[in-house]
């Protein structure tokens, strides 16, 4: 078995039919390939037809577990994973045509542990019909994970890299359980410890942008998850960084791409915290403390918050580095109505 493709499923009827069907029609044979459906406990249509699926496909396999969230779910499926390399898919998401063959022959060729593509953002309603893959560049460049972060950086998701199994088995890396924000932590340890990594111009993967995801949820409860998942999430890049070793040639640049990410999760939480009304000051006052512990907040000027755009650096991040500034908004912005 080539690759494994694992899918987390939870409440997604209306999209993991698009997904499975994207899967089916890729250019390897049905041996080589297997798509590895966990159902996370959904409460609505979405098993059922993912199930029936793996009735009439030979190689789609489908799990189900009570509701543990998606990290949960990938791990569950990275168990029952038996490809040479593994890809984490979204049930919400899908992959262009005729595809997957040349993206493993990359891989394959080149020894890779870890290799990136492309891919395309559509709205959802979005016809897949006209999104057929446009550009598959099989030329890459390998290098180790510390030099790919420091020339390259490196993006958050999961489902942007296929990987190597063998690897994942023999750094012990899995999905952190009970958290958001779990892909960036997973993604920047596998990074870390990469020798073989490469990014390939194709055209592969499609994400969709869905209105009731919970990336897009105004629910406060959800907007809290999200800051303490960033805390999280800081806490431990902060400890990959303490663990990188200082030796090596790309070590300075790397860290301040990961610290640029750092602080770029601080921006998030602050943004979030006023937008929502999330937080009172003692317990912004504790997590800015916390972040300050941790060479986060103030945020550096010289590395600001990475992708963001040069107005947020220049305006924005003077003001919330400013505490009075901050704390003030926080009062009036706690006083409006919603």
């Amino acid at each position: 078995m080539k690759l494994s493709i694992v899918i987390p499923l939870y409440n997604k009827e209306k999209y993991i039919g698009r997904c499975l069907k994207s899967l089916m029609a890729q250019d390897l044979p049905a041996n080589e390939y297997e798509v590895v459906v966990v159902d996370d406990g959904s409460k609505d249509a979405g098993a059922s037809i993912a199930r029936e699926f793996a009735e009439t496909h030979q190689n789609i396999r489908f799990f189900t577990q009570k509701n543990a969230g998606p990290s949960a779910a990938r791990n569950k499926g990275l168990d029952a994973a038996t490809g040479d390399y593994v890809y984490f898919l979204d049930a919400d998401d899908f992959l262009a045509p005729d595809v997957l063959k040349g993206l493993l022959q990359v891989a394959e060729q080149n020894k890779l542990e870890i290799l990136e593509f492309n891919t395309c953002e559509i709205r959802e309603g979005e016809q897949a019909d006209s999104l057929k893959s446009t550009k598959q560049d099989p030329h890459v460049q390998v290098v180790d994970g510390i030099s790919y972060i420091a020339e390259y950086g490196f993006r958050n998701e999961a489902w942007r890299y296929i990987i190597h199994h063998g690897f994942l088995k023999e750094n012990g890396i899995r999905f952190i359980e009970g958290t958001l924000y779990e892909d960036v932590i997973f993604t920047a340890s596998l990074f870390l410890k990469a020798r073989r990594i490469a990014k390939a111009e194709m055209d592969i993967h499609r994400y969709v942008t869905v209105a009731d995801s919970i990336v897009t949820s105004r629910d406060a409860a959800h907007n809290l998850r999200f800051i303490h998942g960033m805390v999280y999430a800081i806490e431990r890049i902060h400890e990959l960084i303490k663990n990188m070793d200082p030796s090596h040639g790309k070590y300075q640049k790397a860290v301040e791409k990961l610290k640029a990410r750092q602080q770029a999760f601080v921006f998030a939480l602050l943004i979030r915290t006023l937008k929502y009304r999330l937080l009172n000051r003692e317990e912004l006052k504790s997590i800015l403390g916390k972040m300050n512990e941790l060479k986060s907040y103030p945020i550096d000027p010289e590395i600001g918050i990475g992708h963001g755009s040069a107005i947020h650096n220049k305006l924005f991040v003077p003001m919330f580095n400013n505490k009075t500034v901050l704390y003030t908004g926080l009062s009036l912005r706690r006083l409006l109505p919603s």
